[in-house]
């Protein structure tokens, strides 16, 4: 399996142009052990590969450069992210990726991201995901919110044990700079930051309407909106 993180350098060399094909498709599998692996590189690969979720044929893929503990990224989160979820990734029309970027200032975003890869080495980065946004109010006015965060995963049914180590001790850190080194070098210097089939960007937390008229635009160059597909069948 090709690296995720990987394949997104591809796309800041290209200055967002450059594509994801033969990147890894798989989506997160809830059939994961609740332990996190104590295996630095079998953590790795399986956290990097269930922060992306959606259908392997999907028409494109979006990309979201997020941090939790970003106001704007928990505004997109509540405003636009569900709806996209429900109308684009759920129906396997797109596919979409999770990319980590800890803003200078936000001195929770780096363990609330660490906690999310953790939560994804057994399957739950999503759950974790939601969690975090959800009570972004809570774990980020904490003066330590390793607990809450511990807490979140027993919610999760998440070994608390193992998880509680990956956090502590950093053992996603390797994934975690790679995404960080792929957002610096792509020139992307704030989140939420969007890259939508290697061709549009949107920067901020830009409402449901903007994201679906992009997508619609998109899905039918590809071929793939629903009016096309109808079309097709009354041929």
């Amino acid at each position: 399996m090709k690296d995720i993180s990987r394949c997104w350098v591809g796309i800041a060399v290209a200055a967002l142009a450059a594509g994801f094909a033969g990147c890894a498709t798989e989506a997160e599998s809830a059939q994961e052990s609740s332990v996190v692996p104590s295996d630095m590189q079998v953590a790795g690969e399986r956290a990097d590969r269930a922060r992306l979720r959606g259908s392997e044929d999907a028409a494109f893929q979006i990309v979201e450069v997020s941090d939790f503990q970003c106001p704007f990224c928990r505004q997109f989160y509540d405003e636009a992210y569900r709806q996209i979820d429900s109308a684009y990734i759920s129906t396997g029309k797109v596919s979409y990726l999770w990319v980590g970027y800890a803003n200078p200032g936000h001195g929770r975003a780096w363990p609330s991201i660490s906690a999310s890869f953790c939560a994804g080495t057994v399957g739950k980065f999503w759950g974790m995901h939601d969690l975090l946004f959800d009570r972004q109010e809570e774990w980020g006015a904490s003066p330590d919110p390793f607990d809450d965060f511990v807490r979140y995963a027993g919610e999760l049914n998440i070994d608390v044990e193992s998880f509680g180590n990956c956090v502590r001790n950093s053992l996603l850190a390797p994934l975690m700079l790679r995404d960080y080194t792929s957002v610096m070098r792509a020139g992307i210097s704030s989140t939420p930051y969007f890259i939508l089939a290697d061709s549009i960007a949107i920067r901020g937390a830009a409402d449901f309407a903007t994201f679906q008229a992009a997508i619609d635009t998109l899905l039918v160059l590809r071929g793939a909106s629903d009016s096309e597909a109808d079309a097709n069948e009354g041929n």
